[in-house]
């Protein structure tokens, strides 16, 4: 799984999940339909590999929130997973040598990761205060 950034959908699975919630949705799947089906065609993927499931979580979540039709489940395995840490595995490191080898990416990548993450958590919080008011 390839990560070019740190930006929630900076990676293939979380752009991979995007584009599968936006096709469903296009396709006529309900928001609750699409949710299903995407846990259903990635379960096998995420299984066992605390990372992969932590992006996962993440970027449904996102997405969701994103189009105002977060499920509740959703975003209490998107905050578990960035409680986790669990998806700052790939960013521990220098992640994106891969992509540019010149690149001095490691710390200054997790810290933002960090961020990035902890800003989508508040968000998905202030979006369940929202909803129960």
């Amino acid at each position: 799984m390839g990560a070019w950034g740190t930006g929630i959908f900076d990676d293939d699975l979380a752009a991979d999940v995007r584009g599968d919630w936006e096709d469903a949705l296009a396709g006529g799947d309900s928001p609750e339909r699409a949710t299903t089906r995407l846990i259903e065609d990635y379960a096998e993927e995420i299984a066992g590999d605390p990372a992969i499931a932590a992006a996962f979580w993440i970027a449904l979540a996102a997405v969701q929130l994103d189009d105002g039709e977060l499920d509740l489940d959703v975003r209490d395995r998107a905050i578990a997973a960035i409680d986790s840490g669990a998806d700052l595995e790939r960013w521990e490191t220098d992640a994106f040598d891969a992509v540019d080898p010149d690149e001095d990416d490691g710390p200054d990548d997790l810290a933002e990761r960090r961020r990035v993450t902890a800003e989508l958590r508040s968000r998905l919080l202030r979006a369940s205060l929202a909803d129960a008011a």
